[in-house]
């Protein structure tokens, strides 16, 4: 098996990181290499770091965000493949042995169905049982929504360098564009069906930076329709693909103001007017039941 670089920025997480890295620390038949970038913690973290030894490596930056962080840990990895795992996150002990069994020589990224665990009044526990997930040439899929979970990903190190690793311009959904980047290559994407990510949710973490999130995800967007494989894409395709961040975005935004959420739906119904469950959203924000 070749070796797996780990990647897992944290900051202030003291509370969970240790359980992410002894998941990481406990994957059968794979040789892992576990980088932990602890992104200027005031907590905690670097005395819960320091009780592991040397059995991880650990990077410390000022405070500049996981974007960086991320690409911080790649630039020391020696391993062949990079995993990304953030802090709150968990791994089954299989995972990377059986995402690997999967790969080839065009398929150099793979991810997991993921379980969700901690707050879910608003998810189910499998991450398919509320989303499709999908394989292969997966370009025009990924422009209606990331369902890659940063988390359960791998990719071919050379490929994460080739690709420039994560764009620091961006704040937020750097991984969606990262795998949107890949796959305009002609890159293959591998799934493996088996929820072997563990996805932490948190209460009231959607109420977080909900503007920031939807001005994240319509340049990410964006960006992708202006690579030459975006290019090609029909003008209905394009337009669902915007509709659909104001749609996942009404979706956070309305347990914290009906009203916003409203709003944002209606520019998802103005944009692609088609799509039913959309009014049935905005039904249940003027009803108070979002």
């Amino acid at each position: 098996m070749p070796t797996v670089s780990v990647l897992i920025p944290v900051y202030n997480g003291a509370d969970y990181v240790a359980n992410a890295i002894y998941s990481v620390l406990h994957q059968r038949a794979v040789d892992v290499e576990a980088i932990v970038i602890d992104d200027g913690s005031t907590d905690g973290t670097p005395q819960v770091l320091a009780a592991f030894g040397d059995r991880i490596r650990v990077l410390r930056q000022a405070n500049a965000g996981h974007v960086k962080a991320r690409n911080q840990g790649a630039r020391i990895a020696r391993g062949e493949w990079v995993a990304f795992l953030d802090a709150d996150d968990e791994w089954l002990p299989d995972k990377l042995a059986k995402q690997l069994a999967l790969t080839n020589d065009r398929t150099h990224l793979v991810y997991t169905e993921r379980l969700n665990f901690g707050d879910l009044e608003r998810v189910q526990e499998r991450q398919s049982a509320g989303v499709r997930l999908y394989e292969g040439d997966v370009f025009e899929q990924l422009l209606l929504g990331n369902f890659l979970t940063v988390s359960s990903a791998i990719m071919r190190k050379s490929v994460y360098d080739r690709l420039g690793g994560f764009a620091e311009e961006l704040l937020v959904c750097e991984d969606w564009d990262m795998w949107l980047r890949y796959s305009a290559e002609g890159g293959l994407v591998g799934l493996c069906r088996e929820p072997l990510t563990r996805y932490r949710w948190h209460g009231g973490s959607m109420t977080n930076n909900l503007q920031r999130m939807l001005e994240g995800r319509l340049k990410v967007v964006r960006r992708a329709l202006a690579l030459p494989r975006g290019q090609q894409v029909s003008r209905a395709l394009a337009r669902r693909a915007i509709a659909s961040v104001w749609e996942t975005s009404a979706w956070y935004a309305a347990p914290v103001s009906s009203l916003q959420g409203l709003g944002w739906y209606l520019h998802a119904a103005l944009k692609w007017p088609w799509k039913l469950s959309v009014y049935k959203a905005m039904l249940k924000c003027c009803l108070g039941r979002a």
